[in-house]
């Protein structure tokens, strides 16, 4: 059959290629990733100097458990399997919360200055602005490896069509 021997070439042509998976082994790539972003304009330093959020990625462990803890199970009746209900804008704060590292939304100071018990409700009463908030959801989404790119015959095709 064709396809058949279409397999015993991928196989052939795979035992070919020498894998290293030492790349692989904890300690030989980076566990957290560090990110510096401005979201907004509108806090400056001293200097007058955009002040820049930094972004550090969680664990899968840890992504894993927000997803969690923003799905609702909803019963649809006797018998019948409940429904999950997923509340992304809640995941994408909540992760954004986790990811940034400063400005420490969670600080007593700012808890007390804006007077809420809760990190996620500073956040989004420092970044006011929708633009802000929004900027401050996509830059924790950058951190956390969502908008990368790692696919470089994809670049290599957008670059070729241009």
């Amino acid at each position: 059959m064709v396809a058949d021997r279409e397999i015993e070439k991928v196989e052939e042509s795979n035992e070919e290629l020498v894998y290293d998976i030492t790349a692989f082994l904890p300690g030989k790539h980076e566990e957290k990733v560090k990110l510096e972003r401005a979201v907004s304009n509108r806090f400056k330093d001293k200097n007058g100097n955009v002040i820049k959020f930094v972004f550090e990625n969680v664990t899968s462990e840890r992504l894993e458990e927000l997803r969690k803890d923003c799905t609702k199970r909803i019963p649809k009746g006797r018998g019948r399997q409940p429904e999950e209900k997923f509340d992304s804008d809640k995941f994408q704060a909540l992760l954004a919360l986790e990811s940034t590292v400063y400005p420490k939304f969670s600080s007593k100071e700012l808890l007390n200055a804006y007077k809420s018990p809760s990190a996620l409700e500073v956040a989004k009463k420092v970044l006011s602005v929708p633009g802000d908030y929004m900027n401050w959801i996509s830059a924790a989404s950058e951190a956390n490896g969502f908008d990368d790119e790692i696919d470089d015959e994809a670049e290599s095709i957008e670059l070729a069509k241009n």
